[in-house]
C-alpha cells in the first residue's frame, strides 16, 4: 500500500505526540459544533456526522454533515 505524504506526516505526528488522540479530538470538536448548530436548527446528535482527514499536503480537513428537522428563526434564539 502506497502512503500519501499526508498519511506519513500524520503517523509521524502521532508517534511523536503519544498524548494526541484523534478519536477523542473529533468527539470534542463534534460536541462543540453540535452545541453551536443547536442555536440555529433542530437536530439530534445522531443526525450530525463528522470526521477529520488529512489531505495530500498534510493539512487537517474537518468534514461535517448534518440533517436538521427545521431551521430556527434567528431573532427567537433560546439562551
Amino acid at each position: 500500500m502506497i502512503e500519501t505524504r499526508g498519511l506519513q506526516k500524520l503517523k509521524q505526528v502521532l508517534i511523536n505526540d503519544k498524548h494526541f488522540n484523534p478519536t477523542r479530538f473529533n468527539e470534542l470538536l463534534t460536541s462543540d459544533i453540535f452545541r453551536v448548530l443547536q442555536n440555529y436548527m433542530e437536530i439530534s446528535k445522531d443526525e450530525l456526522l463528522s470526521r477529520i482527514d488529512i489531505d495530500a499536503e498534510g493539512n487537517y480537513v474537518f468534514k461535517c454533515k448534518v440533517k436538521c428537522r427545521r431551521l430556527k428563526i434567528v431573532g427567537l434564539l433560546n439562551n
